[in-house]
């Protein structure tokens, strides 16, 4: 089983932004010395506790500083962007790191606020053609009708569709691409009833458009692991607060605490809305965290998990990361 990290660029509790993208750094180092496949960043406009708001840039920046793990994020939203300036971005990542970049790619256009500050040029229901027109700049680059994406090579970085629905597994089927079934979403479903369905549905498809080619499925989860389950459970604290989304994910100044959680002041609606969150993460100690790891496996036929430890402070971060290397 291949196992890989997203990492959001956490500010924790008196850091800054500068602090948390050079922990970013040293955790993807980290998971590079622990054997993960892959380390992905994400892409974050406009709230306080992200620092990660180009992951272009870091992905590159990644790149550098490792060696040979694949770099990538989950994901690059490309209802902002034109696909043609996003195109020669993806093969110049891949020019200076062939075969080590990963492009996952989201619909989310944000807040209005985030759409309207990046003049977003697509609308949600553009996304098929937008990913489309972005897999057509990639692979055909001569053209009398239209400008050559440069550089030019013959190779572009691996993509993902990323979703948690129907309309995202079967357009990664239809398009040839990996699909990235996230379990955090916003998800109201069984996860692994979904996993089965999306995942049956993904290969299926996929096989009937590409009878010689392989499907990738990857799987993403928030995961707070420890030692022991009472200990995951008092860092799951923080994450259940976050997970609120309170003033569009910016309550608070800097990923909160845990201390900031125990103090945490829930009405009886947000203890309602906790509960119900509880099925979009995997809480508790290495034996708990492989079971629920298993079977979402099982229930996807996976062949890769996507592992989110958004738990505060880096040593905690760091730790986890080495607690689910030695899951599998």
């Amino acid at each position: 089983m291949k196992l890989s990290v997203l990492d959001y660029g956490l500010i924790d509790y008196g850091k800054t932004a500068s602090d948390a993208i050079q922990e970013t750094i040293l955790l993807s180092q980290e998971a590079e010395r622990l054997g993960y496949h892959q380390f992905w960043v994400a892409e974050h406009h406009g709230v306080r506790a992200f620092s990660i708001s180009n992951p272009e840039l870091m992905i590159m920046h990644l790149a550098n500083q490792t060696k040979s793990i694949k770099i990538g994020s989950g994901g690059i939203m490309p209802l902002h962007y034109s696909s043609f300036k996003l195109a020669e971005t993806l093969k110049t990542l891949e020019t200076c790191h062939p075969n080590r970049v990963s492009i996952g790619l989201g619909n989310s256009l944000g807040t209005v606020k985030v759409s309207n500050a990046l003049r977003s040029l697509h609308k949600a229901h553009d996304y098929e053609e937008v990913l489309e027109e972005l897999k057509s700049w990639l692979i055909d680059e001569s053209s009398s009708k239209k400008p050559l994406v440069q550089p030019t090579l013959s190779s572009f970085p691996d993509l993902y569709v990323l979703g948690s629905g129907q309309k995202s597994a079967y357009l990664a089927a239809k398009l040839g691409l990996g699909f990235t079934f996230g379990v955090f979403p916003f998800m109201d479903k069984d996860p692994l009833t979904e996993a089965k369905k999306l995942s049956s549905l993904y290969y299926h498809q996929f096989e009937e458009y590409y009878p010689n080619k392989s499907p990738n499925l990857m799987v993403a989860a928030f995961v707070v692991i420890a030692d022991t389950s009472e200990e995951a459970e008092n860092i799951a604290k923080t994450l259940d607060i976050w997970m609120l989304g309170n003033k569009d994910f910016n309550e608070f100044a800097t990923f909160p605490t845990i201390e900031e959680a125990n103090h945490y002041q829930l009405t009886p609606e947000q203890k309602a809305k906790i509960k119900s969150n509880r099925h979009r993460m995997i809480v508790g100690d290495p034996k708990q965290v492989k079971e629920s790891l298993d079977a979402l496996v099982n229930a996807s036929q996976a062949e890769e998990l996507l592992l989110i430890p958004l738990v505060p402070g880096l040593d905690q971060r760091i730790k986890s990361l080495k607690l689910l290397s030695q899951l599998y």
